[in-house]
């Protein structure tokens, strides 16, 4: 369960920034995690809510953004959506894809008081 890791990592970036900005409790906090980032949002939402008890994020709601799997195809050029890793390319079938989107997992924003 990775996800707990995460949960600790959110928790100790966001405690840096809401010291650096002085701020006594944090009320939300919007993250964007990618359809390929092999997250499980409601584990992830558990275990912060979990590990933020007694700290300044207690309580805090948490939002979760969807970023949906894209890839460039290197044999055709075009963008194609990608549901999992080794799917193929829409346009053409080719299995020659980078992924451009989906593997996110970042702090979008957070409301602070």
């Amino acid at each position: 369960m990775h996800e707990l890791w995460l949960c600790k990592s959110i928790l100790e970036i966001i405690k840096q920034k809401a010291d650096t900005a002085q701020c006594a409790r944090i009320k939300k906090i919007v993250l964007e995690i990618g359809q390929l980032a092999a997250v499980e949002k409601n584990a992830l939402i558990f275990g912060f809510t979990v590990i933020a008890k007694g700290t300044v994020a207690e309580n805090a709601e948490l939002n979760i953004i969807d970023i949906p799997g894209e890839a460039l195809c290197e044999s055709c050029q075009k963008r194609s959506p990608l549901q999992q890793y080794y799917d193929a390319c829409q346009a053409c079938g080719s299995h020659a894809l980078k992924v451009i989107h989906g593997e996110e997992l970042r702090i979008k924003s957070m409301v602070v008081e």
